[in-house]
């Protein structure tokens, strides 16, 4: 006798599924929908303009060597002042240094509406540009790890990142129009969004700082937090009751991993400078991000050197944030207790293959499956990566362990500068030739440094 589908009453409704939705998008704090939200417009205005940067200073005259250099002074920022926006994020605060970051990012960007063919002037306004990935973004990070437990910081990170992909989804196609009519409204526009960020977060992000949160709470004043034994042990657990963040069990979780902080001091950045696995891991992020941000730089000059027509770059974007969009969440929440190791690295073997059909495919269809693959390996390798520094930092040093990975930048300041010789040398196929070089070493040291990782925690921390 065939088996009876299930009653009618026993299969999830719409409602239901709608009211699980909810309640699961309810159970994450609100300051991290506040920050979410922060990360999306800001997003927006850049990816308006920045995807076309490369193409506005070639028409204004800007020679392919030069031009490469100008792109890369922003990643010069993110590593001469990335440490210090971690330092600053946990001396000053999360917030002032989100405020700083976006209004140096919005100014720049009136800046370049109005440069002309003024190489110098360029790259200091894109130095100035960097700011948003070296304060804003280190310290977005850390603000989400302070207001999650250590079991709900991946997919706190993912939704994030699935703000961020939504963006780079809307922005580029607004921009495609506005680079097409008037490339110098974009650039307005961009600055506009960049500073109602910094003053939304001025009067509606609260500082998750645990030093700032511990002086609120225990009436420090003045007093260093860090010269009171135990201090930063505590200030987890408190911070958690005042933002509602922390149920009993990740109050303990943390806890636990700040008990270290109660150890003799040494300095903290002997202590991250001795630490290989940071180290290696901070050079395998510096190949990748080398490798993916030609994607913004050089692949619309490529396209434009082979003939492929504009709307296909922006087509290519927007498939790329449509698959962040949708896939990252569930593959972060599946993998939010695997190892490291195996995603992060055969991760980068689809960036590969989808550097090598930018480099050699010329049909727009080909090159759609070109970045669906390349955005596969995104989401994968990204479900895991947001974890390996909350997970190796001790929470005290976090601040400063988010400003220092960003050192990474400095592979879009060599590939930048390298890829504009390379193009002007032999072609946009040997610059993303280069591009997947840059994944396939990338994966192999992400894969030796997240193995190390992996048997540090063991199956009990991954549980």
């Amino acid at each position: 006798m065939p088996e009876q589908p299930p009653p009618a009453a026993a299969r999830p409704s719409a409602s239901s599924l709608l009211a699980l939705g909810m309640a699961y998008l309810a159970s994450f704090p609100r300051p991290v929908w506040y920050l979410v939200a922060a990360t999306f417009v800001e997003s927006c205005g850049r990816f308006m303009v920045i995807p076309y940067l490369s193409l506005y200073m070639r028409d204004v005259g800007v020679g392919l060597g030069t031009l490469g250099l100008v792109l890369g002074a922003a990643p010069v920022a993110n590593v001469v002042f990335g440490a210090w926006g971690g330092q600053l994020s946990d001396r000053w605060g999360r917030k002032p240094v989100q405020i700083l970051g976006v209004t140096a990012s919005g100014l720049s960007m009136f800046g370049f509406a109005f440069a002309g063919p003024r190489p110098v002037f360029l790259a200091v306004l894109n130095f100035m540009n960097g700011m948003t990935r070296t304060f804003y973004r280190p310290a977005t990070s850390a603000a989400l790890s302070d207001l999650c437990p250590p079991e709900r910081r991946s997919e706190a990170f993912a939704l994030n990142r699935i703000a961020l992909n939504a963006a780079f989804g809307l922005g580029p196609v607004a921009g495609v129009a506005l680079f097409q009519s008037s490339p110098r409204a974009g650039f307005i526009i961009g600055g506009l969004f960049n500073l109602a960020v910094g003053l939304y977060i001025a009067l509606v992000v609260p500082e998750s700082a645990p030093c700032h949160i511990g002086k609120a709470l225990r009436g420090a004043g003045k007093t260093e937090l860090n010269d009171i034994p135990g201090a930063q042990a505590n200030i987890g657990d408190r911070a958690g009751d005042i933002v509602g963040t922390r149920d009993r069990a990740g109050a303990r979780d943390r806890a636990g991993d700040r008990a270290g902080d109660r150890a003799p001091k040494k300095s903290a950045w002997t202590e991250i400078a001795r630490d290989a696995g940071f180290c290696v891991w901070t050079a395998g992020m510096t190949l990748v991000w080398g490798a993916y941000d030609l994607i913004q730089s050089f692949l619309p000059l490529h396209f434009r050197e082979t003939g492929t027509d504009l709307w296909t770059y922006g087509a290519i974007l927007s498939m790329n944030a449509f698959i962040c969009v949708t896939a990252q969440l569930p593959l972060s929440r599946r993998l939010r207790a695997s190892s490291i190791a195996p995603s992060a690295a055969w991760s980068k073997a689809a960036f590969a293959a989808g550097f090598l059909g930018f480099a050699f495919l010329r049909s727009p269809a080909l090159l759609l499956a070109s970045m669906l693959i390349l955005s596969m390996g995104e989401v994968w390798g990204s479900a895991v990566q947001v974890r390996y520094i909350p997970e190796h930092a001790r929470p005290a040093l976090l601040g400063r362990y988010m400003g220092l990975s960003m050192v990474s930048e400095l592979g879009r300041g060599i590939a930048a500068p390298a890829a504009g010789f390379l193009m002007g040398a032999a072609g946009g196929e040997a610059v993303f030739l280069m591009a997947a070089a840059f994944s396939v070493g990338g994966g192999v040291l992400l894969y030796l440094s997240g193995k190390a990782q992996d048997r540090r925690k063991g199956p009990a921390g991954r549980a």
